[in-house]
């Protein structure tokens, strides 16, 4: 049963407790090829060297589950503007990220009850990242390089330019991706491009 949640990406929720969500699945083989496929461009375009190194984002087990974020959301919002409605795609997706990180999290020596705390503590921040790089995208007056840098930043204090620099990367893939025929997206083809700053490092 799908707890009624209200969700920023269309049609998305989990099920009421996260956690016996993730502990139903068992590979990633479980999940339809689209999702796969679509889940491993994003992880692909997450690790991409670019974004890590001097004045980036911190190359950590948080920094890259926030890359990953910030492509799931510009992938979903894709997604979103298919009719009708992928809605299982879109469900197979966000289940395949939650699957990774249960096997993450266990491979780390996480047990039950720490998998359960750490993915649902991920689940509410897979919601408010989404929220707010769609405000971000929408509005302007810096929203979105405001979320970018509370959220993939967190704790430090990145370079003015390089966060502009990364904002200007959002707004690009989402055009990018915009431009994409539905098809692609739904046969599991994100079709990311490559920032347009050095793969060596993101420092200015």
């Amino acid at each position: 049963m799908r707890a009624h949640v209200q969700s920023p990406v269309r049609g998305l929720s989990p099920k009421s407790d996260p956690t016996a969500m993730i502990l139903s699945l068992f590979k990633h083989s479980s999940r339809p090829a689209a999702a796969r496929a679509l889940y491993g461009d994003v992880v692909r375009q997450a690790r991409r060297t670019a974004f890590y190194g001097p004045g980036g984002v911190a190359d950590t087990e948080d920094g890259r589950y926030d890359l990953i974020l910030l492509h799931m959301f510009l992938v979903l919002e894709r997604l979103n503007r298919v009719s009708p409605d992928p809605a299982q795609l879109k469900q197979d997706l966000f289940d395949t990220l939650f699957e990774d990180l249960d096997i993450n999290l266990r491979e780390m020596g996480y047990g039950d009850t720490g998998v359960k705390i750490r993915i649902q503590r991920m689940v509410e921040g897979f919601y408010g990242r989404m929220t707010a790089y769609r405000d971000g995208l929408a509005g302007g007056d810096g929203g979105l390089e405001a979320a970018l840098r509370r959220n993939l930043f967190r704790n430090t204090e990145p370079a003015t330019a390089h966060v502009a620099r990364l904002a200007d990367y959002v707004r690009a893939q989402t055009a990018a991706l915009a431009a994409r025929d539905d098809g692609d997206l739904l046969a599991g083809r994100a079709g990311f491009s490559a920032p347009q700053w050095p793969e060596e490092g993101a420092g200015p």
